[in-house]
């Protein structure tokens, strides 16, 4: 689903998902017809509305606080970070690779529930210092706003990886361990754990049972969600530290294609295109100007254009400019290779020793390796 940016916070794009509006109104709803008629029965229901309003919208620039706790760690450590996302679930930081060390990954991964645990600290502190009231609209909605950072907090503290709780487990464990992938694979099968509890104390919430974290049908099916959410994401980290390990036996050397032909970028598309493509639709040419490297052309940029419009377009109107590339040396692990292509969405990267382009390494080459190892599908390769 297509986001919808709302601006940037210290150089990082703050993004909704489609899918966080239906949480917001959810979310709003219940506040305004169950929670605040309940605990300020006194107020029009028009006052509930606005209190849910502002209850809402200042939680969720709570959880973008969060989440910019970890961005700001992962950016002080050179890690960096493609954006901050809301959705139906709270808000994920999109940063781009793990932490090199356990400290740093330690670091990064308390930053979110520290603040949130602060955030209702001071919430809790402004409305103390307004009277600690409770004949106010504004004294129900701070102690809320209180109350909700301190369990996001305490929540996000579970061992429940990739929560922040199961990252500092991960941490931890690999700080004792000296082992990234067993800490990771440990890490990950403890948040399975915990999200099949979540999901299985869901089912009896479900069923009417008291469960304390759920004692009804609406509490036991958001805790089935969020228990499916959790163990799906801890599946997948797992994959991904398969990914990786598979990866770690390859260097770029080792899969680049060697010398890649070179033209020049006054040749036409369809002189470089026609009757190739249908033969190596992977092909991939290294374009120069005046004696220096340009870009590249690969196979995926030819087959964009319309093949009417061959004959009128030129190698440099087509391919992607050297200053838009990204090389690597030739001893660059390919899962690292790979990670690199990801962040900056790159198909091809030059392999280079000692200044000199020696070969390109291709992305789906990397994910041919993949498949043939049977960790993803043809289709996804």
């Amino acid at each position: 689903m297509r986001t919808i940016r709302l601006g940037s916070l210290l150089g990082i794009p703050i993004l909704v998902s489609p899918s966080w509006f239906l949480l917001f109104g959810i979310t709003t709803f219940l506040l305004a017809t169950q929670v605040y008629p309940d605990l300020y029965e006194d107020a029009s229901a028009g006052t509930h509305l606005l209190m849910a309003a502002v209850s809402v919208v200042l939680f969720f620039a709570s959880i973008i606080l969060h989440e910019l706790a970890h961005s700001a760690v992962a950016k002080a450590y050179k890690i960096p970070v493609k954006s901050i996302t809301l959705f139906i679930f709270g808000g994920v930081s999109q940063i781009t690779r793990e932490a090199a060390r356990p400290l740093h990954e330690l670091l990064m991964a308390i930053a979110g529930p520290v603040v949130s645990l602060l955030l209702g600290g001071a919430f809790l502190g402004i409305w103390f210092v307004l009277g600690a009231g409770d004949s106010r609209p504004l004294d129900y909605v701070l102690i809320w706003l209180a109350w909700m950072n301190v369990i996001l907090g305490v929540f996000n503290l579970l061992p429940a990886f990739p929560m922040d709780g199961g990252r500092v487990f991960r941490s931890l464990v690999w700080l004792v361990t000296r082992n990234y992938n067993r800490a990771t694979s440990i890490a990950a099968w403890s948040g399975r754990g915990i999200a099949w509890a979540m999901m299985t104390a869901g089912f009896a919430g479900a069923l009417g049972y008291n469960v304390l974290v759920a004692d009804s049908p609406v509490g036991g099916a958001w805790l089935i969600l969020i228990g499916l959410f959790l163990e799906n994401a801890a599946r997948q980290s797992l994959l991904q530290n398969k990914l990786v390990q598979a990866l770690a036996k390859y260097s770029a050397g080792d899969l680049m294609v060697s010398d890649p032909p070179v033209v020049e970028g006054t040749m036409s598309v369809a002189s470089l295109a026609r009757g190739v493509l249908e033969i190596n639709p992977r092909v991939t040419y290294f374009v120069e100007e005046d004696g220096k490297l340009a870009g590249i052309l690969s196979g995926y940029q030819m087959a964009a254009i319309p093949e009417k419009e061959w004959d009128s377009r030129t190698a440099a109107s087509a391919m992607v400019p050297s200053a838009d590339l990204r090389a690597t040396p030739k001893e660059k692990l390919v899962s690292e290779v790979l990670l690199d292509m990801e962040t900056h969405d790159l198909l091809h990267m030059p392999v280079v020793e000692n200044g000199r382009v020696i070969g390109v390494i291709a992305r789906d080459r990397i994910l041919g390796v993949l498949r043939q190892a049977g960790l993803i599908s043809a289709a996804r390769a």
